[in-house]
Order: structure tokens, then sequence, then C-alpha cells
């Protein structure tokens, strides 16, 4: 066995300090300790200084890195999202000018309707592209920074392009207008003079009628010339003159002999009806040359218009593409200057920790490694050898480390004078407990300050490893440890032996082990103690431990089941809430797509409509127009809408009663309708399923709507996935009616696959499914039969046969007790 002045040698500098420090008095021959003097501006201090300093660099860094990477991402994250579409989409306004300008003129030129028609609906395709990007250039100014005075003129020149593009569209509109008469009232007159030409065939074989034949000659000379002119007015005056020549031949047949005088009246009322009757030849070709000339007069108004818009779509790109580069540039400054300011502090912190480490050196670590080189040369006896030339603790300067270097003088004084005095003791000691059986430890506040061999052996570890350990409570569980400090702190201030206590420990290297210890106090190296024996008393426990333990791991299994299971539960019941979610979000889409497409239109209709109101150019057609296509877009919203508000009303009803499960008085078939009006998205792609409810209307229940909801729910979702199949025919059957005793029962059946006979006893147990690989759970069923068993207080069953369908009969009370 070791002996107790090895013990202490191998043993740390603070374990032997601490016992030394308790002596309540000095002995004689003892040095007196050093004083401690206050100092203002000490090594804490420096130290702190010097941390803080650099801590505040750090900070600064980091602080400047944050607002640089925020105001980094803020102008990327703008020039992204606005300044880039705003350039992207002005580029794409312009090139859609660029094309209209080059339609526009074909439409003048147009020479036929189909021509025309082309030339037309390539330019209204182009107009509404040309809205659609305005509107886009639109939102993305609004949705961009405010109050600045260059994107003020930039929505004004986009407002400007907008209001003059719906000018160009009525003018285009005219234009092409005038053009479909120009050419409609050119084909008149091609036909007219079509027929001209014929009747002058005819008339060869008129016989000699002199002077009559030569101004019907002459008439028709003079029309075929008149067809060539641009002027209007000679024009008209053609044509009345061509009334007056027809008059005055009217004259000079009355004077004809018969048969002669009839064919000359043929010929001059054929004559009247292709020359100046309505729709003859003058009058088309005065239609025409006025068509002509409107159309002039628009194709100059639409090159105005364009001109207008090309002004200010160039500008607005310019200066959108201006704005586009003057924050890239900000950017790439502000990128360089945050660097050169991140640099410049890194740059400074390294000086400042280069400069804190020469003066730690310098002031601080030196000294402490010289203090500690003295130290282990004393604590390893190299002094002891050497004693002619020992290692000095440094005791310069005027710090808290001089204090140090002299406190640790004193101490290893101190430390000789009591060892000392612990070999005379330890040699009395070691004839009264080293023999002992059974472990023997001395503890002050557990910290060890002897072990018999027994001990050390109980706990695996050499007498040398346990008075080294720092606290004998890292043996003891944590729970246990306030315990046994009360029982230390009793038995110095009773002073009695302690009853023989039973505790769990465990040794250093994780083995575990029990005792049964008994204290008292004693008085150990001029200071009061706790002397504890202790026997090791595991096996005994062992077997006691074993059954406890079989019985608590049975018992945390069913637990942990009971926990998985209505965790398991809960999630398949807000599965399904979430699938019904889904579904009625997307039933909800179409109808509100279709509601903001039809109020959309209405828009543009009335848009339209003030357009020509402002032009002056209104006309009854028009107007008749506005309010049969804007009576239909208001039918088409309104249906929509109210589909829409169906369907989320059902929804609500439904999700709430799931969600909150709470009680309340409800019309059994208003809810089902209400349930199978939010479930219709889930099979309205299966249009051969047929659902019918067969449930008195006035059947009123008090309980759970939400569990209820949750049931059918779950009988429907198994029937469509289980029991029938999406390709064929297929009926589902719901029927609720009062049964005696205040009951109702109610049943949910198919007419699919069935059941078959060995699976159906256990369609209820949890975790039982046939769709074990294709993402069943196997808690569908389950939950219905806890909800109707456990919320409804009621009953269900199944019937079921292999290709005839299934049915569950549900019987509950009317009214759920609560």
């Amino acid at each position: 066995m070791n002996s107790m002045a090895s013990m202490i040698a191998q043993s740390s500098p603070h374990t032997v300090i601490s016992a030394a420090l308790p002596c309540a008095t000095q002995p004689s021959g003892a040095q007196k300790p050093p004083p401690i003097r206050p100092r203002r501006f000490g090594i804490a201090m420096r130290i702190t200084l010097g941390l803080s300093v650099m801590a505040l660099l750090v900070v600064l860094i980091g602080g400047v890195s944050m607002s640089s990477f925020r105001l980094f991402r803020a102008e990327v994250t703008a020039l992204s999202t606005s300044t880039l579409p705003e350039v992207i989409t002005s580029a794409e306004l312009h090139g859609s000018l660029q094309k209209l300008v080059a339609q526009l003129p074909q439409l003048a030129a147009a020479g036929s309707t189909p021509q025309r028609r082309s030339i037309y609906d390539g330019l209204v395709t182009e107009l509404d592209s040309m809205q659609l990007l305005v509107a886009r250039m639109r939102g993305l100014m609004k949705d961009g920074e405010t109050g600045d005075a260059e994107r003020d003129r930039n929505i004004r020149l986009l407002e400007q392009t907008r209001s003059t593009l719906l000018i160009l569209a009525a003018t285009v509109a005219d234009l092409n207008a005038e053009i479909t008469r120009q050419i409609e009232y050119g084909d008149h007159q091609a036909e007219a003079a079509r027929g001209l030409s014929r009747l002058a065939v005819s008339m060869e074989s008129l016989p000699d009628t002199g002077a009559w034949a030569a101004r019907i000659g002459a008439l028709m000379a003079r029309a075929a010339g008149a067809m060539q002119l641009d002027h209007l007015s000679r024009l008209k005056g053609e044509a009345r003159a061509a009334e007056r020549t027809l008059a005055d031949l009217a004259r000079l047949t009355g004077g004809a002999p018969d048969p002669t005088g009839q064919m000359m009246s043929t010929v001059q009322e054929e004559l009247f009806s292709l020359l100046v009757a309505p729709g003859g030849l003058f009058e088309s070709a005065i239609d025409r040359l006025q068509a002509r000339n409107r159309a002039q007069a628009l194709t100059g108004q639409a090159r105005v218009l364009v001109e207008t818009v090309e002004r200010s779509t160039r500008a607005l790109y310019d200066s959108i593409r201006d704005q586009s580069a003057e924050r890239t540039g900000a950017l790439a400054e502000l990128i360089a200057d945050r660097t050169r300011m991140v640099m410049m502090l890194a740059a400074a912190s390294v000086i400042l920790a280069v400069g804190v480490h020469f003066i730690f050196r310098r002031f601080l670590s030196s000294r402490l490694v010289a203090m500690n080189r003295a130290v282990l040369a004393r604590l390893s006896g190299d002094d002891l050898r050497n004693e002619k030339d020992p290692v000095p603790v440094p005791v310069d300067g005027d710090d808290e480390i001089t204090d140090i270097g002299a406190s640790i003088r004193y101490f290893i004084d101190e430390i000789d004078r009591r060892q000392r005095a612990l070999a005379d003791n330890e040699r009395r000691f070691r004839d009264l407990v080293e023999g002992s059986i059974q472990g023997i430890v001395i503890h002050r506040d557990f910290h060890p300050l002897y072990a018999n061999d027994s001990f050390a052996t109980m706990l695996g570890l050499t007498v040398a490893d346990v008075m080294a350990l720092p606290s004998l409570l890292m043996l003891v569980p944590v729970e246990e440890r306030q315990e046994l400090i009360d029982i230390y702190d009793r038995l110095l201030d009773v002073g009695q032996a302690s009853r023989r206590r039973r505790i769990r420990a465990r040794r250093p290297d994780g083995g575990g082990l029990w005792v049964e210890l008994t204290g008292r106090r004693v008085d150990w190296m001029d200071g009061p103690a706790i002397q504890a024996v202790v026997v090791d008393v595991t096996r005994e426990v062992e077997a006691e431990n074993a059954l406890r333990q079989s019985r608590d791991a049975a018992e945390r299994a069913l637990g942990e089941l009971k926990a998985t299971q209505a965790s398991l539960i809960q999630a398949e019941k807000m599965a399904s809430l979430g699938q019904l979610v889904a579904g009625v979000a997307h039933e909800v889409n179409t109808p509100i797509g279709i509601t903001i497409t039809g109020a959309s239109q209405l828009q543009t209709l009335i848009e339209e409509l003030s357009d020509r109101h402002a032009a002056n150019a209104l006309k009854k057609s028009d107007f008749q127009r506005f309010l049969s296509d804007g009576m239909e877009m208001a039918t088409l919203i309104l249906s929509n809408s109210t589909r829409a508000a169906n369907l989320v009303q059902s929804f609500k009803l439904v999700a709430v009663d799931q969600s909150s499960d709470e009680r309340r008085p409800f019309l059994l078939r208003d809810y089902i309708d209400e349930l199978l009006r939010s479930l219709h998205p889930t099979y309205k792609a299966r249009p051969a399923l047929t659902i019918a409810v067969d449930c008195p209307v006035e059947l009123e229940l008090d309980g759970y709507p939400g569990a209820l909801s949750q049931i059918l729910t779950n009988l429907i979702m198994n029937a469509l996935v289980h029991a029938l199949d999406p390709e064929q025919p297929g009926r589902i059957a719901i029927a609720a009616h009062a049964a005696v005793g205040d009951m109702v029962e109610l049943s949910v059946s198919d007419d699919g696959n069935g059941i078959a006979p060995e699976v159906l006893p256990k369609i209820f147990d949890p975790f039982f499914t046939t769709r074990r690989g294709s993402g069943g759970s196997g808690l569908g069923l389950h939950i219905v039969y806890n909800l109707v068993t456990g919320r409804l207080h009621g009953t269900i069953a199944a019937e079921s046969r292999p290709g005839e369908g299934t049915r569950f009969t549900l019987r509950f009370p009317r009214i759920t007790a609560a």
C-alpha cells in the first residue's frame, strides 16, 4: 500500500491546497500569508481592454459585411424583379410597334376582302399584344419604388402610350371599315361596268336609230371615262349630266314607232339602272371615291398616332435603359466601397491582434510560463535534489501575477510543513483502517482525503486514482446527489452516525454497482470530515432490479404503442382534411378564373364604349352590342361567383367541423349534402359514379358533426379506393332514418368488389390494410370504429360478399351524451 505522503505527492496541487486551507489556526513556526494589494489597472483590466477592442473591430466588420450584403441583395433583387423586366418589356413594346408600322400601309393598299381581313387580324393581334405589354409595364412600375420623379415621368409616358394605342385601335378599326366599303363599292362599280359592256354588245343588233344611237354611245363612253376620275366634284357633275342625257333620250324615244321605240325604251331603262340608279355605276364610283378619301385621312391619322407611340416608347425605353445603367453602376460602386472598407477593417484587426499578442506575451504569458516551470520543478522533486540551485518562483513586478507568485511560494512552504505532519499521522492511521475488508473513504465536501484498498478495488481503481477524483459525487447519479449533500450537512451539524442507506453508484469506467453506506463525522487533517463505510450489495440488488426492469419495459412499450397509435390516427385525420383542402382549392380555381376573365372583358368593353363616346363615334349598333356583351359577361361573372361561394361555404362548414370538433345541433340531410359537395373534387373524374342519399329532411341530430364528417369521408374514400373500379360504373348509397329508442341508423353501401370472408373480421384492426405497398396506412376504418364507439357512443357493423359490394351500418343516439 502506498504511504499517505506518496498519495499527497501524486495528487494535484489544488487538492493539497484545499486540504491545507481549512485550518482555523496557524501552528507555531508557520509563515504569514502575503498581503493582498488592490490595484486599479491590473492584468484583468488589460486583458479586458485588449479583448474589448478586438471584439469591437470584429463586430464592426460583421456589421459592415451584413449591411453590405443586405444592400447588395436589395439592389440585385430590384434589378432582377423590376429594372430588367422593364427594359425587356419596353424593348418588346418597341419591336411590336415596328411590326405595326410595317403592316399599316398594307391595310390601306388591300385590294380584296381576304387580303384585307388577314392584314386587319394581324394589326389587331399586334395592338392587343402591345396593350398587354403596356399593362405588364404598368404593373412593374406600380410595384417598383415610389416618389421618384423619373419613374413618375415614365408612368406618364406609359399612360400616354396606352391612351394613344386605344385611339390607334379605334382608328385602325375605322380604317378597316372604310377599306371594306371601298372594296365593296369597287366590286359594285366593276359589276356595273360589266353590265354596261354587255349592253353595248346587245345594242349592235338594234336597227339604225340615228341621233339616239349616237347619243347613247356618247353617254356610254362618258360613263366609261368617269370610272377613271379621281375628283369627286367632277364625278358628281358627270352623274348629273348622265341623268339629263337620259331624260333627253326619253323624249326622243317617245316619237319612235313600235317595235323600235320599245327596244329603245328597254335600253334606256337598263342604262338608267346601270348608271344613275341606286347602286349604279356613278353612285358606286362616288361611294368608292369617298371611302378611299376617308381611308387616306384615317391612314394619315394612324401614321400620326404611330409616330406619337414611337416617340413615347422610344423615350420610355431610353429612360428605363438609363436608369438600369445608373443602378448597375451604383451597385458596382457600392460593392467596391464596401469591399475596401471591409479590407481596411480586417487589416486593422490583424495589426491589433499582432500587437495584443506581443503585449500579452511580454506582460503575461512569459511570466506565467516561468512561474509554471518553477512550480513543476518543485512538484517533480528537482528542487529537493538540487537544493543549492533551486528554480525560483518569479515575484518581480507590481501586479496580480506578483501576488500569485508570492502566494505560490507561501503555499509551497506550507505544503512542506504539512507533508511532514501527514507522514506522522499516516503511520498511526494505517494500522487502524488499512486492513478492513469494507470500503472506507474520508472526504471533505466530497473531495477524497483518504481511501483504503477495499474501496478502490470496489470501484475498479487504484488508491491514487481515487484520490485524483475531483469529487465523489461523480460516482453518484445526478438525481441522488442533492440527498447525499443534505445528509453530509446534517452529519456535520449533528455529529451522529447515519443509518445504513442503499444507493446506486457508478464506476469511472461506466460500470454500475449498488452499495450500502453509513457515515459519521471525524476530525481529519485539522478540520471536520466525513468517514463513510461502503459495502458492495450489487448482487443482491441485481435480482430485484431484473424483475422490476422487465415490468417497466413492458409498461413503457405499451405506452409508446398507444402514443404512436394516437399520433398516426391524428396524422391520418389531418391527411384526409388536407386532401379535402386540395380538392376544393382546385375546384374553386375554375369559377374564380372565369370570373376574373369575365370582369376583365367587361372592363375592356366599357373602355371601348367610353373611347367611342369621347371620340363622338358611338353608334347605336355599338351601344346595343355593348349591352348584349355586357349582360352576357355579368351573367357569367354572377353564375361563377355563386358557384365558387357555394363551394367555399360547403368546405368551410365541413373543414371547421373536422378541425374544431365542437358540439352543435344540425340537420343530417343538409350536412350530408354539404359534405358531398366538398368531396366532389375527389370523385368528379369518375363520370360513371353515382352517389345516392336517402335521408329525411327533418331528421335533426345534436352531437359532433366533425366526427360524423370524418366517418363519412373515410367510408366514401374507402369505397373509392378499395371497392370501385375507376373505369367501371359504380354506385354508393347513403341512407339514414330514425330508429327505436331515439336512435339513428346510418348506412353506407357500395356495389363494388366486396371484402373477402377472411379479411372482413380484421378491417377495424389498427394498421391492417390490403394495400401495404400502395400507400395504405391501415387506419381509415380504425378511425371510423373509434369515432363511432367513442365520440358518438354507438356501434358499427360491416356486411360484405366478394363481388356483391359492402355495407357499413352505424347505430348511435340522436342526441350524443356529453
